[in-house]
């Protein structure tokens, strides 16, 4: 700092040795005029033009370090994990009543509900729930359904009718085969009933409507059944040697077998309006 004030005053120095130089060679009192080049001073010194002064930089504050240990304000902790608590027993929900139902199959319909009993079924679709079904299909595994009753649990029913199908099925020491194109399906027939109960008849064998084939027309159904099952030549011919002799279509080695029972329940709602629900059941053969 203090040469920086001394070569101002050097500076200082020579400006007024020219001045007075200036006035002594010029009249006095006259002004200075601008852009008098004796009255202009010009550094050309190098030294005198260098910087002397480093560029000023303010200096980094330094973060105080903290050790590894130093635990963290209570704002930024981790809370501490929550320790299993023990689980409360809480009572079950208790779960409604359901009314009992008799034993065998209990389909029940919005409009109505039936009861066939002691049977043993399974559905063959996957609908469980029947009440805006009109229909609903099973496959009876046990019991018996000639002589037994369909039950009227609850609606208005005021005529119950019956349909079946039947196949005609070789038995012999080859297997059975069923005569797909011999099957029959009757019409519909009412069921004699009491109250709210009607008896299934007419299914034994002894009455078991079927088509009246000819001999002809027998083999043509052998023939077909062979090829639908994609018989060999040979095996087909078989089946046909072991007709050879049979006249009618109940004539062993073949038989009258019932495929499938059809039940139509008529009926009026609680508004009064007729209504019609249908219950199939399958007959493994």
């Amino acid at each position: 700092m203090r040469t920086r004030i001394f070569y101002l005053l050097l500076v200082i120095c020579g400006i007024g040795t020219a001045c007075n130089d200036a006035n002594s060679n010029k009249a006095a009192g006259k002004p200075i005029v601008l852009g008098d080049s004796a009255t202009i001073v010009t550094e050309t010194d190098p030294q005198y033009l260098k910087d002397f002064v480093a560029d000023i930089q303010p200096a980094k504050q330094q973060e105080p370090e903290v050790p590894a240990d130093t635990a963290k304000p209570a704002a930024q902790q981790e809370p501490a994990p929550e320790q299993a608590q023990p689980e409360q027993a809480t009572a079950a929900p208790k779960e409604e009543a359901l009314a009992p139902q008799a034993n065998g199959l209990n389909v029940a319909f919005k409009d109505v509900s039936i009861l066939i009993p002691n049977i043993e079924t399974k559905g063959t679709g996957r609908q469980r729930d029947y009440k805006n079904a009109n229909g609903a299909s099973f496959q009876l595994e046990d019991g018996k359904l000639n002589g037994n009753q369909i039950k009227i649990t609850s609606g208005n029913v005021q005529k119950v009718s019956q349909r079946y199908q039947t196949v005609i099925v070789i038995k012999n020491n080859l297997g059975e085969l069923p005569l797909e194109s011999l099957s029959n399906t009757t019409n519909w027939q009412p069921l004699n009933g009491r109250g709210n109960s009607y008896t299934i008849s007419g299914l034994d064998n002894r009455h078991l409507d079927y088509i009246k084939a000819t001999p002809a027309a027998i083999r043509n159904a052998v023939t077909r059944a062979a090829r639908n099952h994609r018989m060999s030549r040979a095996t087909e011919q078989k089946w046909l040697n072991s007709i050879k002799h049979v006249r009618v279509a109940n004539q062993p080695p073949m038989a009258v077998m019932l495929r499938s029972v059809m039940w139509k329940i008529e009926g009026k709602d609680a508004r009064g309006r007729n209504y019609q629900k249908q219950i199939r059941m399958d007959i493994p053969l």
